[in-house]
């Protein structure tokens, strides 16, 4: 609870120097002519390296920390560790009932206080492993949770968990072992026509979530009191209460209140007027990518200019970033290497790179930008 009364306090002084941002109503029809050049302040590419140690299936999380790649695969529930060229070092297989596996890994992510390796178990299990991959410890969580999503530090003693149940959010406290506090709470209609999902992001050291409400609140988790930093406003694109009613009333059985079925992705489109992805904070921008009309459109707004880009990819033939993204770095995963886009953007030396990968027997090439 100390740790809780020192974050409030601290965010005091930091709601003195900050104030949300005035929502400005964003036109999704628009198309705006926009250069790649115009968001990052550069792109790389790295290679990683391919040998029997290392072979990745698939790659659904890039987490950049100390000179290093730590990048996780689901589909084989393994950590892998490359240093900043593409370089393996290591990796974290440990999956199994022993004291120091892990039956089904479904997240990772580094705490940056205690500099540690966090794996994730959504029925209530935490494994930590230092930054060389040696297993150090495992956390049964408390079962008051039925489901456990997403893991981020907050401090050294505080965690933040994100999960699919009603109440979305909890503050855990490593030293007493306990729930703190549990908090974004949604309705029974919210809880099952939005995802809290892949909705987090880091900014300056700070944890911010996307609520994905009616007008797209940005909370500040990192702040235990969770205010509202920005808005985005859609004006008559705005989601209604009983679009996601409308969701609701579609898979569920009114009368036991039992799923029935479910929806396409497709189907939430017909219903949904904008569907939000992912968020992205940098020291010039704002950024949202979403659905709209069945396409994915990407919003960045200049916090200094305040004015904003909406495009569906730039001039190049480029997407700014998907989901795999860290602070303000963006993550492109590549297996081919005759990709239009990247004539458009690399430079001579980086497209020698690029030519010279065997996408039948390497690992992928990253595409890494960082954004203004």
């Amino acid at each position: 609870m100390k740790n809780l009364i020192s974050l409030a306090l601290i965010s005091l002084l930091i709601l003195g120097c900050n104030s949300q941002e005035e929502a400005q109503i964003v036109d999704l029809e628009r198309n705006d002519q926009v250069s790649i050049f115009d968001l990052v302040d550069s792109i790389s590419v790295v290679r990683l390296e391919t040998n029997d140690n290392c072979l990745i299936k698939n790659i659904d999380k890039i987490i950049p920390f100390e000179n290093r790649l730590y990048i996780f695969d689901s589909r084989l529930n393994i950590v892998f560790c490359f240093d900043q060229d593409g370089k393996y070092l290591f990796k974290i297989n440990k999956k199994g009932r022993g004291p120091d596996e892990y039956e089904n890994a479904t997240f990772v992510n580094i705490d940056r206080y205690n500099n540690l390796i966090m794996i994730l178990v959504p029925w209530g299990y935490l494994h930590y492993y230092d930054l060389n991959g040696n297993f150090i410890s495992k956390i049964e969580l408390p079962k008051e949770i039925l489901a456990y999503n997403e893991v981020y530090a907050i401090n050294r003693d505080t965690l933040l968990f994100i999960s699919f149940n009603q109440l979305r959010a909890s503050y855990y406290s490593i030293s007493e072992k306990r729930i703190l506090k549990r908090f974004l709470e949604v309705s029974l209609i919210k809880h099952y026509s939005v995802s809290p999902i892949n909705k987090t992001y880091i900014y300056k050291d700070s944890i911010y979530f996307n609520d994905n409400s009616d007008n797209c609140k940005i909370l500040n988790l990192s702040d235990t009191n969770n205010p509202v930093v920005f808005n985005w406003n859609f004006g008559k694109y705005n989601n209604k209460q009983r679009q996601f009613r409308k969701i609701y009333n579609s898979q569920f059985d009114k009368k036991t209140k039992r799923r029935k079925s479910t929806l396409t992705f497709e189907q939430l489109m017909d219903i949904l007027n904008n569907y939000p992805l992912t968020s992205i904070e940098t020291s010039k921008f704002q950024s949202l990518s979403m659905f709209f009309k069945s396409s994915e459109k990407f919003i960045f707004f200049n916090k200094h200019e305040k004015n904003y880009l909406i495009f569906k990819e730039t001039v190049e033939g480029a997407r700014p970033y998907g989901h795999l993204n860290y602070a303000n770095i963006a993550f492109y995963v590549c297996n081919d290497k005759n990709a239009l886009f990247l004539t458009n953007i690399l430079s001579d030396r980086q497209k020698n790179i690029v030519e010279s990968h065997d996408s039948e027997k390497e690992n992928p090439f990253l595409v890494i930008y960082n954004l203004k």
